[in-house]
């Protein structure tokens, strides 16, 4: 992102030239094509921790990594499917999800 800075400008995304974004896909254009990803959780985690935004895994995570984001007394408030499950959300679990990052982040970097 800061390479897009450089060469867009700040506040590049939200400027008005940004404003054909869409229509430059049909040429190859998208800037996101330059910025790589890497899961924290790849796929053949799937099934091994429980995924989801703003539910039970990704709150647990939380829990586990900076509680003071999660204000528990509103976890009952979550009504969408993928979050209803937050309620269920600990430190321990999150603790193991963190465990498996890790040795996941480990195997990548020593390749």
């Amino acid at each position: 992102f800061r390479f897009l800075e450089k060469e867009r400008g700040e506040g590049w995304w939200g400027s008005n030239s940004m404003a054909d974004y869409y229509a430059g896909h049909a040429q190859g254009e998208n800037v996101f094509n330059w910025v790589q990803v890497h899961p924290l959780m790849p796929a053949a985690m799937n099934g091994k921790y429980p995924f989801d935004h703003a539910g039970k895994g990704e709150t647990s995570l939380m829990l586990a990594l900076c509680p003071e984001a999660v204000d528990e007394k509103h976890l009952a408030d979550n009504t969408g499917w993928y979050t209803k499950d937050a309620a269920e959300a600990s430190a321990g679990l999150g603790k193991i999800g963190v465990a498996m990052i890790l040795d996941h982040l480990r195997s990548i970097l020593v390749r």
